[in-house]
């Protein structure tokens, strides 16, 4: 009976002792968290006067600073915002984010596990490999090199072509430093400069199969992300879209150009901002957080159908001539919107262009050529009111001049060698673009002594006037307007001497479009955030009217000349699928070296507008360095101009007329005035009222008999 109550009484004992023992870990526990809150909530709170806080001004001037044992620092890390996306006038991505990836494998987390089991150690060597495949680090060696060599394999094999430069050696050589060797092992790293050599998610999904590696960070396999700017058309348009930087880890110095740097204030938006604690190398996250600011994105005049179509006619056309550079510019007249900017330059062996990254088109300082003539145009007309009623010289003339003290000197020019002087109207002498032609009438309505008189009338119709565009000024012609010399003021009559930026001749060429109207280019038309507008923008107005209605339309009916009539430079481009005006320009190039002029080397080009009657584009070709002349910038107009009309009319198709009759076979879209011939060729009837400049028919659509 005795040794029964002992038992009973040990056994309640044993849950009291327990009890306490409870009890008596919680008090401490508690007492802990007490020390912790009152006496090191500083230091675990960056607070503390042992904490040295990166985050504020002059702290590497302060005594913690020092300190070599200082084991608490408090720091801000950026948290980068995603980048706003660029796109075209229909919505339509031209630069996004793209992920891409560092790839490292950090054998730490492969170390053996060690625990103690009582009063034994217990060590766990086990390599996980997933999918119930287990190896022994110690019992297993030749499994773990067979493990190794696996990944090695399948990273060679996925990897070579796009990095040849790592062999099948080196990644066995990272895989065992990070197995076998338990450190930290770069395996893979994208170059941020080359779009084949950047590691993907489809990369990325094709690792996470793998042995090993599927188990993620669990393997210690780690992924260091960078959003990358894409491009998804290559090189349309990319001078104009631009680049905000390039890495520098790659030696290469920061750019920024273009829309993206442009409106590098929209699309970057806000950093946000984490501060961290390290005590003792231990990272804790504090509460102090801001988030980012995503970007806006930017929506850009420029239609995606347009751009390819410039983009591909200046190409072709500066491979077939093996010209240096060349640039096309299409701007809707009314809008001042650019739809399509090319700027392409060609490789050493000229075998292709790419897109420069000079802005050729706004920044290029070239002489103009006899596209300038038609700015000596309107300051002709404005002061003529009848330009039929004289004749002026053509093809040579010597022209003579009185000096300040009243001699006078004879000055003998010619357009052409071995040409007799000839005499024409205006319009004649425009459709020749006779250099001997326009400075004649320009001497004739202006001051041939002093051309200050000239200067100040075309000054006057914002011809030689700076201007600002989204992407940057666009310098004024350098004229020499201290030069006194006749051959200065012969020259500058036809755009020789000086030089502009070609952007400048297609904003005056698009006021005579516009009616006189002249505005500013516009590339971007809005921001937005989703569905919200943050800022919209217009093209601005640089003159309501340059110069006298009248004058606006006659110098049209010059442009048109300048196709239509019978000397008109452009006269073998004209098209039966669309009306256009314009003028052409040829220069000679001029060399620093020799100061002279290369006769075998010319800048050509053409600026006009399409349709003629109701101008809805105006396009600028610049072509510099071939041995050709002005007709090649006229083909790829008519190319651009022909192909552009083609796109908008092919969503206005009209079928052919269902009768009964003859069976024809189906045909694709085609211009309304090529029906007659090809439906004559079928022996079809033709008397049909086409109210679409294109038709189509259905497959097997019966034609009636003629």
């Amino acid at each position: 009976m005795g040794e029964k109550n002992e038992n009973m009484n040990s056994n309640s004992i044993r849950p009291q002792i327990v009890y306490v023992a409870i009890l008596f870990f919680g008090l401490l526990c508690f007492l802990k968290i007490m020390h912790l809150v009152i006496f090191e909530r500083g230091l675990y709170t960056g607070t503390s006067k042992e904490c040295l806080d990166k985050t504020k001004d002059g702290w590497d001037t302060t005594a913690l600073a020092r300190d070599p044992d200082c084991k608490c620092t408090v720091v801000q890390n950026d948290i980068t915002p995603t980048r706003g996306e660029i796109y075209d006038d229909q919505g339509r991505l031209l630069v996004g984010n793209y992920a891409i990836f560092d790839i490292t494998l950090d054998g730490r987390m492969l170390m053996p596990n060690v625990y103690q089991k009582g009063q034994k150690e217990i060590v766990n060597d086990t390599i996980y490999c997933g999918n119930g495949r287990n190896i022994s680090r110690y019992g297993e060696p030749a499994k773990v090199d067979a493990l190794i060599n696996e990944l090695a394999t399948a990273f060679y094999q996925m990897f070579h072509e796009r990095f040849p430069n790592k062999s099948l050696k080196f990644y066995k050589q990272q895989f065992t430093k990070a197995i076998k060797e338990q450190k930290n092992a770069l395996i893979l790293r994208s170059n941020h400069v080359n779009d084949r050599q950047w590691i993907t998610s489809d990369d990325t999904a094709a690792i996470a199969k793998l042995p090993l590696l599927c188990r993620k960070r669990r393997s210690g396999l780690h992924y260091d992300v960078f959003q990358m700017r894409i491009m998804p058309y290559g090189e349309l348009g990319k001078r104009t879209l631009g680049m905000y930087y390039v890495p520098d880890d790659e030696g290469l110095a920061p750019r920024k150009y273009g829309i993206e740097a442009a409106f590098n204030e929209y699309l970057a938006g806000i950093n946000g901002a984490q501060k961290a604690l390290y005590v003792n190398h231990t990272r804790i996250p504090l509460n102090d957080r801001t988030d980012p600011i995503d970007g806006f994105d930017v929506n850009t005049t420029i239609n995606l159908e347009i751009q390819n179509i410039v983009h591909t006619e200046l190409q072709n056309i500066l491979i077939d001539q093996q010209a240096e550079w060349g640039c096309a510019v299409v701007m809707e007249t009314k809008t001042g919107e650019v739809k399509a900017i090319a700027n392409l330059r060609a490789n050493k062996d000229k075998t292709a262009y790419y897109e420069a990254e000079k802005n050729y088109a706004l920044k290029a300082m070239v002489e103009p050529g006899s596209t300038f003539k038609l700015a000596s145009l309107l300051a002709y007309l404005e002061r003529t009111t009848n330009d039929t009623a004289k004749k002026y010289p053509i093809l040579a003339h010597t022209f003579t001049r009185k000096s300040k003290s009243g001699k006078e000197y004879s000055y003998f020019k010619f357009d052409e060698k071995g040409r007799a002087e000839a005499s024409a109207y205006p319009i004649e002498a425009f459709q020749r673009s006779s250099n001997v032609g326009i400075a004649s009438m320009v001497f004739d309505k202006y001051s041939k002594e002093n051309r200050n008189d000239y200067l100040n009338k075309i000054d006057s119709m914002f011809i030689t006037t700076s201007f600002k565009t989204q992407l940057g000024q666009i310098d004024p012609p350098n004229i020499l307007r201290k030069a006194s010399d006749f051959h200065s003021y012969y020259n500058t009559c036809f755009g020789t001497g000086f030089t502009m930026p070609p952007m400048r001749t297609l904003v005056y060429f698009n006021a005579i479009a516009n009616g006189g109207k002249m505005i500013a280019p516009i590339f971007v038309k809005s921001i937005t955030q989703h569905e919200d507008t943050i800022a919209k923008f217009e093209a601005e107005v640089i003159s309501e009217q340059i110069c006298k209605k009248s004058t606006i339309e006659r110098a049209k009916k010059y442009l048109e000349a300048v196709v239509y009539g019978e000397f008109g430079t452009a006269r073998r481009y004209r098209n039966p699928n669309f009306t256009f005006a314009g003028k052409t320009g040829t220069r000679d190039i001029w060399d620093e070296k020799t100061q002279s002029y290369l006769k075998n080397k010319n800048s050509v080009s053409f600026c006009g507008y399409f349709p003629a009657e109701d101008p809805k584009y105006t396009c600028l070709v610049f072509i510099y360095n071939v041995s050709k002349k002005s007709s090649i910038a006229v083909k790829v107009f008519t190319n651009i101009a022909q192909r552009i009309v083609e796109e908008a009319n092919t969503v206005n198709i009209q079928e052919v007329d269902k009768e009964h009759g003859r069976q024809m076979p189906r045909f694709y879209p085609i211009p309304s005035s090529q029906a007659e011939t090809l439906l004559n060729g079928f022996g079809m009837r033709t008397n049909q009222n086409y109210k679409s400049p294109y038709i189509q028919n259905k497959v097997n659509h019966p034609i009636q008999n003629s």
